[in-house]
């Protein structure tokens, strides 16, 4: 393989925490830059086993971070959700807003705002935490007291997620929570009901969608604290999706299908689970951001617990495209122009998480139509294209609601035996 390809895959690597008993391992985790050159995003796939405060002071970043809270075991998150967790973001360190999270939720932090503490204040069943940065390299930002004042310390590590005696920095400035409302707990354990998770049909945008930040399925003791209009559209209830592809990608999944699901979201992601051998995707490439495709095996707690043989083609064009196969967990950068697909899962074992994240609020494909112009067309004759995007494609059965790609009118995917 070409080295500009072959630059571009990461296999994963097992890292020991040894955080403690709160924190599973071995886990994951993709370091941007340093494992992919040019990535532009950076993350972690952490397992909360236990009560425990990550990030007990605010701080922010220079980039737009998402945070990912689900139940820790596919593809059914909803049901495995029992948790209550508590957040707190906001412009500045005196509008920071409290934000009760008990049910599957995606925060989008934007650049800029404060964040933390972060307090995972009861887990049930464990949580799979994902922390999303949207820049190659780690970095974060305190307002502290200096001899003159206030003033900024930055650093460019990762660790103000992980409880480790050697990332110690200054203290933040005093902070303060305009919702605060001095309830420790709200919800009851075991209290959760995955069956009154918003629906995908209820999250699709249609005239007058507003990102909708609690659902009703949990039972609380005490109400939510409210949130401002603009952080409210800042937090989702992840919506509960009932796709109709087959046995092959079980249901019901979690997805975050982007500005369909949040305005101004710079992400779009989804959280299938693959159960058998199957070919996907005719080559294609992406206009304008990067795609990350993660391979992993489909239990959260370990996701190196892995048995598939995956094929994966990259290239120039259509015509000359390479294949690299996996037996291992890895992801793949794609830049903006680069063709890939098709994906051959050519032995699947055991089952494998495909996540395929697409770094801006719109996904959508160019691919080249069959056929080309002649030189009548033009002095040289040129290749047709055809795109096709989440905003422009509209559902086939309600014209006011936008695709979210759940199977119902897709052909069935051509499924094949283990070799």
């Amino acid at each position: 393989m070409q080295e500009k390809f072959e630059k571009l895959f990461y296999e994963f690597k097992p890292e020991d925490t040894a955080w403690g008993d709160w924190s599973g391992s071995p886990q994951a985790y993709f370091h941007g830059d340093a494992d992919i050159p040019g990535a532009t995003m950076l993350g972690g796939y952490q397992i909360i086993k236990a009560p425990v405060e990550m990030d007990t002071q605010p701080l922010y970043h220079r980039d737009d971070e998402n945070l990912v809270f689900l139940g820790a075991s596919f593809p059914d998150v909803f049901s495995a959700w029992d948790a209550e967790v508590h957040f707190y973001m906001g412009k500045d360190l005196d509008s920071l807003e409290k934000i009760v999270i008990t049910e599957p939720t995606i925060i989008k932090v934007p650049k800029g705002w404060y964040h933390g503490p972060l307090n995972f204040v009861r887990v049930d069943k464990p949580i799979l935490f994902q922390a999303l940065l949207f820049n190659g390299i780690p970095g974060w930002v305190k307002k502290i007291a200096g001899p003159q004042g206030p003033e900024l310390y930055y650093s460019e590590t990762d660790c103000h997620r992980r409880a480790a005696a050697d990332c110690q920095s200054p203290d933040s400035l005093p902070w303060h929570v305009l919702n605060e409302d001095g309830v420790t707990s709200y919800s009851d354990t075991g209290s959760y009901d995955p069956d009154k998770a918003p629906k995908a049909t209820e999250t699709v945008i249609k005239p007058g969608y507003a990102s909708k930040p609690y659902s009703n399925a949990t039972a609380l003791k005490a109400p939510k604290p409210s949130l401002s209009p603009e952080t409210t559209k800042l937090v989702l209830a992840m919506p509960k999706e009932v796709t109709k592809w087959g046995a092959w990608c079980p249901s019901p999944q979690a997805y975050f299908r982007g500005d369909i699901y949040m305005e101004n979201a710079n992400y779009n992601v989804g959280w299938q689970i693959f159960t058998a051998a199957n070919d996907m995707e005719n080559p294609h490439f992406h206009q304008g951001a990067d795609e990350l495709i993660f391979f992993m095996g489909a239990n959260p707690q370990n996701i190196f617990d892995f048995d598939c043989e995956i094929e994966f083609f990259i290239g120039d064009d259509p015509d000359h495209m390479e294949s690299k196969i996996f037996t291992r967990p890895f992801v793949v950068r794609l830049p903006p122009t680069v063709w890939h697909c098709p994906i051959r899962f050519r032995k699947v074992n055991k089952p494998v998480t495909f996540q395929a994240a697409f770094l801006h609020g719109t996904w959508g494909t160019i691919n080249r139509m069959e056929g080309a112009e002649t030189a009548e067309d033009g002095p040289f004759g040129r290749n047709k294209y055809s795109y096709m995007g989440d905003n422009v494609r509209f559902c086939k059965f309600d014209s006011t609601k936008r695709c979210n790609i759940c199977g119902a009118c897709f052909p069935d995917m051509e499924i094949k035996e283990n070799a």
